[in-house]
């Protein structure tokens, strides 16, 4: 049977997958923190350190082979350190009681809550964790080797 495709061509080609998701994400956290990012130097957080991955990470598809493999899991591995970060700074110190009530949300009837309901306009909770999925998935296709 034949292959289809090189194998490091293909784990490039989820690389580069990766990160066109990780430009995504930018580019979306960009727009949701357009409101406070005069306010709360947290927010430029993810906005500065996707902008420095995207870089590091096209210099480690054209160096792949030397170091690029182990920048990759170095990029990837911070993506998941800022997924927690961002959990933390969004639960407002209080995470144990916003999951609580993301949770009491989710599992109410349909039509129950009202935008009035929500008063106070607080960051989406979970919304950091997609990061620490995307870094773990980065992290294993960097460091899958064929045979």
């Amino acid at each position: 049977m034949s292959k289809l495709i090189d194998n490091t061509k293909f784990q490039k080609l989820q690389i580069g997958l990766l990160i066109g998701g990780t430009f995504l994400s930018l580019v979306e956290i960009r727009f949701e923190h357009q409101a406070v990012l005069a306010d709360k130097w947290q927010s430029w957080i993810p906005i500065v350190y996707l902008s420095t991955m995207l870089f590091l990470c096209l210099v480690s598809i054209l160096t792949f082979q030397t170091v690029g493999r182990k920048l990759l899991v170095l990029a990837f591995a911070g993506l998941i350190v800022l997924g927690f970060l961002g959990f933390a700074f969004h639960s407002q110190g209080k995470p144990f009681q916003r999951l609580a009530s993301v949770i009491t949300i989710d599992f109410s009837p349909p039509g129950q809550l009202t935008a009035g309901d929500n008063a106070d306009i607080v960051p989406p909770l979970l919304a950091p964790l997609s990061l620490v999925g995307l870094g773990a998935i980065g992290i294993l296709c960097s460091l899958w080797k064929s045979q």
